[in-house]
């Protein structure tokens, strides 16, 4: 009894830190910082009104950039407590339920194949990480994605076609989460074909197509097929891509993503606390060491399935349009932390084997690469641990600070402005979700990014009052805490001084981080 008892107080005990950060965090003051969230919280509240659209909008399209089995999993929030914003509370801890079992299947994943001891030991450090607190406490898709991953693995490993079939349900549902599972029908069947599972692979695909037919049906029959630049970028991922990644430039972008994907993984580890040149060598070299075990692992026949699902999703991230961050990854830390870990291993019998050596300065060279490689693990656990249970907090106060300045603008909007208003704002849907004003974000074109192309980044703010006029927009909100998505404080000054000095433009109302134009 007490056995049967004993793994699910660790798991519980585990949960801990995200608990603590739920708990700590519960109104989610950093909702809607990085756009995605508040636009999947706004179609949430659409699905719980029986449809599936972006309110936020002018126009109210249906939704067919993101799929709908997260949204429609918020839209319980909504049916629960339709009161913004006090049912963030109740997102917040929607969001940590996922938490359990993405951490339980993860642990039924390892045990797999590892040993027990080890096993606990990866779990216990997904359950540490502050990308996975922080992902595991906010409106983003990607634990929920990750557990339907985890449960497609766990169920193909199992034989017989009725599992296979189960198997491709469940990846059917993670496809229909985010459309990055499209990755499951590829690695999954090949691998069984490779394994000369013929049956099983052909009843895999056929259960998971339908819910990709029936999405990219979805998407095709309601989708607005717009030119406009903004539109394309609200409901058309594929649209979008064409936009900014051609011929003409697809080596640029698939070199800078794969240098970001490798920095994404090391900062998964570490997070910035060394120089920017020591961290960039010091990302990289993790980067290496997680994909250098998870060729170990492949090699003993561990983690096929998993290790088979990430070749074609990083040949995604690396074609993508938008440069690959830790979160985009994050759906890959429990293979590449197994991976990590496995690298580790195998330097640490090396090491043990330079220790034993007859020559003096081999055994030196074994005993200081021990103890720089010991040095290194605990200060990843020591920065992991500081990160989740005090640095998660203190950034969430910070943006806590500029959503109450983001308040007056809101409150003033709501009191002054007509209920059929349309404004252009840097984040649309938080305006929509507080005032009832609909309005978009002006999209930066990523390929700028790519290019470098700082005048373009810039130039897309001038004339602002004809692509109000083309948008229907009545109305401009601009505060100081924009652009952090793209720039940050290296052209906000700029910006800044073009819609000043916009002529169509007249401000309506100041606060102290913001102002409120009216489109002449």
């Amino acid at each position: 009894m007490l056995k049967r008892l004993l793994k699910p107080f660790i798991l519980a005990v585990l949960l801990l830190p995200a608990a603590r950060f739920a708990w700590q965090c519960r109104y989610m003051p950093e909702f809607g910082y990085l756009h995605d969230d508040a636009i999947m919280f706004v179609s949430a509240k659409s699905a719980a009104h029986g449809g599936y659209r972006i309110e936020s909008l002018p126009e109210s399209p249906a939704q067919t950039k993101y799929p709908p089995l997260f949204p429609y999993y918020l839209s319980l929030i909504w049916r629960l407590n339709p009161h913004f914003p006090e049912n963030l509370e109740l997102g917040t801890w929607f969001c940590f339920a996922l938490l359990p079992p993405f951490l339980g299947m993860a642990w039924l994943y390892y045990r797999r194949d590892l040993t027990e001891p080890r096993a606990w030991i990866l779990t216990a450090l997904l359950a540490v990480n502050p990308y996975i607190v922080l992902f595991g406490c906010m409106m983003f898709s990607e634990i929920f994605f990750t557990c339907w991953l985890l449960a497609t693995f766990l169920a193909i490993s199992k034989p017989g076609v009725h599992m296979a079939i189960f198997a491709g349900l469940l990846a059917g549902c993670a496809y229909l989460s985010r459309t990055a599972g499209i990755a499951l029908l590829v690695s999954v069947p090949a691998l069984l074909v490779w394994k000369k599972e013929w049956r099983r692979a052909a009843a895999f695909a056929a259960a998971m197509l339908p819910f990709i037919a029936g999405w990219m049906i979805w998407s095709r029959v309601y989708g607005l097929h717009a030119r406009d630049t903004t539109l394309i970028y609200y409901t058309d991922y594929l649209g979008f891509q064409f936009l900014n990644v051609g011929w003409n430039n697809l080596f640029k972008v698939v070199w800078k993503n794969g240098d970001q994907i490798l920095w994404a993984m090391g900062e998964l580890i570490f997070r910035d606390f060394l120089p920017l040149f020591a961290m960039n060598l010091l990302t990289r070299l993790t980067a290496v060491a997680m994909i250098s075990g998870v060729v170990r692992l492949v090699r003993r026949g561990i983690a096929l399935d998993y290790a088979a699902f990430a070749v074609p999703s990083l040949g995604i991230l690396l074609l993508w349009h938008y440069p690959p961050t830790e979160r985009f990854v994050l759906p890959l830390f429990p293979l590449l932390l197994a991976g990590l870990m496995t690298e580790l291993a195998h330097l640490g019998s090396m090491i043990k084997a330079g220790l034993r050596h007859k020559d003096a300065g081999q055994r030196a060279a074994a005993g200081f690469l021990g103890l720089s490689a010991a040095s290194l693990c605990a200060i990843a656990v020591f920065f992991q641990l500081q990160t989740s249970l005090v640095n998660l907090r203190r950034f969430a106060e910070a943006k806590s600070a500029k959503l109450e300045e983001f308040h007056a603008a809101y409150s003033w909007i709501s009191r002054n402005l007509p209920t059929s208003a349309t404004v252009l704002s840097y984040d649309d849907p938080l305006l929509y979700l507080y005032t009832g004003r609909r309005g978009n974000y002006l999209p930066i074109l990523p390929k700028w990014w790519y290019d470098e192309d700082e005048k373009s980044m810039v130039g897309v703010y001038r004339d602002l009052n004809a692509y109000c006029h083309r948008r229907g927009l009545q109305y401009v909100y601009f505060s100081k805490n924009d652009l952090d998505r793209e720039y940050g404080d290296v052209m906000r000054k700029e910006v800044q001084d073009e819609i000043q000095s916009e002529a169509g433009l007249t401000p309506l109302h100041a606060t102290p981080r913001g102002t409120i134009y009216k489109v002449d």
